[in-house]
């Protein structure tokens, strides 16, 4: 988002001095003002988002205005030097549409399914983590980023179907967790007697199964977080008032 400031329209309304002190006025007005709407929106993702992480209270920047350029903008953060963009994952928040599949939804896509070669996860699908006990979850409520490099490590070093990795368990280290994933057909033929009847994929450690992430349909969401009136409103409100104590006095 975009706020620029053109004094041309205010010429015929102020004094000799006031067009001197005009483009510091503005530049200050405008930094000020794409400064408090970073923050409100900051506090809006808070209360309209359920536990949002760091990175998302955060996302919110801004570009400074200059005396010689008395432009501002306000913009969702893009780069990250690891995770997945804000700028991406809250799109479908802001505009409406397809959830955003991230870096572990995408390299699921790219790991094949021992059992048949094909990807694990197809473009249209996503894994969503269970209410299991075994999911290890952070301050925020997520499955922790560290799982996640555990699950996509263990399951690109299977070499074997995940029916071999249970019944072979006696003759393996049991304590050892190990991640596979479970598909529809699988679920229908070896895997007759488990309780989930979704594919997913599942942790075996002391010889016991559970099931971490469950496969679901790729979520198509409303526009939830009114990203461009928050901002406008309060960037308008805080211009006006700081460029009005400044010159228009």
């Amino acid at each position: 988002m975009e706020i620029t400031f053109d004094p041309s329209k205010l010429i015929n309304k102020i004094t000799e001095l006031q067009k001197v002190q005009i483009p510091r006025a503005g530049a200050i007005a405008l930094n000020k003002a794409v400064f408090e709407g970073s923050q409100e929106l900051k506090r809006q993702s808070i209360s309209r988002f359920n536990q949002p992480v760091p990175l998302t209270q955060n996302a919110f920047l801004y570009k400074k205005a200059t005396e010689q350029m008395l432009e501002a903008r306000l913009f969702v953060r893009d780069d990250v030097p690891k995770g997945n963009s804000p700028s991406r994952y809250l799109a479908p928040q802001i505009f409406g549409g397809l959830h955003y599949r991230t870096r572990f939804q995408r390299a699921l896509g790219y790991t094949p399914n021992p059992d048949d070669g094909s990807p694990i996860l197809a473009p249209n699908r996503v894994m969503i983590p269970t209410g299991s006990p075994a999911v290890r979850r952070n301050q925020y409520g997520n499955m922790s980023p560290g799982q996640y490099t555990q699950i996509l490590s263990s399951i690109r070093n299977e070499s074997s179907a995940g029916n071999k990795i249970v019944n072979r368990g006696r003759g393996r280290n049991k304590t050892a967790t190990r991640y596979f994933y479970v598909s529809q057909e699988m679920l229908d033929d070896q895997y007759r007697n488990l309780r989930s009847r979704r594919p997913g994929i599942f942790m075996y450690r002391n010889g016991t199964l559970s099931k971490v992430l469950t496969e679901s349909p790729l979520p198509n969401y409303a526009a939830k977080f009114p990203f461009f009136d928050i901002a406008r409103s309060s960037v308008t409100t805080q211009f006006t008032k700081t460029f009005s104590s400044l010159v228009l006095r």
